[in-house]
């Protein structure tokens, strides 16, 4: 064991987290949260008055919890404030997010009263936003709370009669990735409601999601490095039935904040590329940068506790494929081409579409994004709006890097 009691000690590569850990250190009380990088200067080209409206969105930073925002870690959120400054400075009666993630900004967007349609290549990014995105009656709350609270009884008693509970094979290989009593508690939990039947099903599967890397041995969502935090025996099972408490809280609070006659928003699990929406009047959203994250290998806990299929040779962007620079890069251009033409599709006329990205960063070299974003909205008969963009110094490369907001109509 380190002497440093506080040291993260990363451990191989995201693609291959099978195995024990090499080594296992003390950590702190928390895992580690990743906080947003500070802004620099902005500029604005185009139209000003939405320009600064963008770049107050791009400045939204610190913790910000409102209905269902902060109920499961995502990667990358977009900022929720940001989201509901975007929104309000493109006014329209329906929104499609084809990169939804987590669903941040379907979440303002229902708050807003708008229709709402959301799509994204990740399994895990549709579970999370369908979770996020319920809108149930009081009837519903109050049976989910009983469900939760159901699922926690026949768990907690699996675990006092040592009983021998079903797991996929999938997670097996990962075990080691959980102190034993984590791993047990997650598992009868698993199996609770693995053998419940109910059309509520998919929301108690994303409040178990919500502990499924908290409770193994990554530092967080976003890193494979390895922290040790002693967790006594009964721990996970209690913070099931605290995260559940929560989530029904903060449900009932999401249907309080959404305007009546709103209908529930449509998420599918569809590649941008070819997005499966109808016709709408705004597209906000926020395409993986380019070399900056794998998304999919990110979530390979989850997809062994769930056995989901991975598409991930069909991910843009990805961070592992920028081993080859070049062609990487090239491959991202062609799919900016690609998704951009296919959202400019979707749009009616006079529809907007607004796009959220940054550059990425590899060898040494800076990615980058508002130019061919542009362009691509170009090929797709798009006009350009504004561009709005502030600098961000990455601690990690110490290297400044620029986000952009960038907003096209079709005409």
């Amino acid at each position: 064991m380190s002497k440093n009691p506080n040291e993260y000690v990363s451990r191989g590569d995201l693609n291959d987290l099978a195995g024990l850990p090499r080594r296992v250190n003390l950590g702190d009380a928390k895992k580690r949260i990743s906080g947003q990088v500070s802004a620099g200067k902005a500029h604005i080209e185009g139209d000003l008055e939405l320009g600064k409206k963008c770049v107050t969105a791009l400045r939204s930073s610190g913790e910000f919890k409102r209905a269902t925002q902060g109920f499961h870690a995502y990667p990358a959120r977009l900022h929720p404030e940001a989201a509901r400054l975007l929104l309000e400075a493109l006014p329209g009666k329906t929104l499609a997010d084809p990169f939804c993630g987590g669903g941040t900004l379907l979440v303002e967007a229902l708050i807003a009263g708008r229709k709402v349609f959301g799509s994204d290549l990740n399994p895990v990014a549709t579970l999370v936003s369908t979770a996020r995105t319920a809108l149930l009656s009081q009837e519903q709350l109050t049976r989910l709370s009983q469900e939760l609270e159901a699922i926690h009884v026949k768990a907690a008693q699996s675990m006092d009669e040592k009983k021998h509970v079903y797991l996929p094979p999938s997670i097996l290989k990962y075990k080691n990735w959980y102190k034993t009593n984590c791993f047990d508690e997650l598992a009868c939990l698993y199996d609770a409601i693995r053998t419940h039947e109910s059309e509520l099903k998919p929301l108690l599967q994303a409040v178990f999601s919500s502990l499924v890397v908290k409770y193994s041995l990554r530092a967080s969502d976003t890193s494979n490095k390895v922290v040790y935090i002693p967790r006594k025996n009964g721990t996970v099972l209690r913070a099931f039935k605290e995260k559940a408490k929560e989530y029904v809280a903060q449900l009932t609070e999401l249907q309080t904040l959404v305007p009546p006659g709103t209908d529930p928003a449509q998420i599918t699990l569809a590649d941008a590329r070819h997005p499966d929406f109808e016709k709408v009047d705004t597209i906000i959203t926020s395409p993986p940068y380019p070399g900056t994250y794998d998304y999919l290998p990110l979530q390979q806990l989850r997809q062994a506790w769930f056995d989901l299929n991975m598409r991930e040779k069909e991910e843009i962007g990805s961070r592992r494929s920028f081993k080859q620079l070049k062609a990487a890069y090239d491959a991202w251009l062609k799919d900016t081409d690609t998704w951009i033409l296919s959202c400019a599709k979707a749009l009616v006329s006079g529809g907007q579409l607004a796009v959220v990205v940054g550059e990425g960063m590899q060898s040494g070299k800076l990615l980058r994004v508002a130019k061919p974003t542009i362009q691509a909205a170009e090929k797709a008969k798009l006009s350009f709006v504004t561009s709005a963009s502030i600098e961000r110094f990455d601690p990690a490369t110490k290297m400044k890097k620029i986000e952009y907001i960038l907003v096209f109509k079709k005409p």
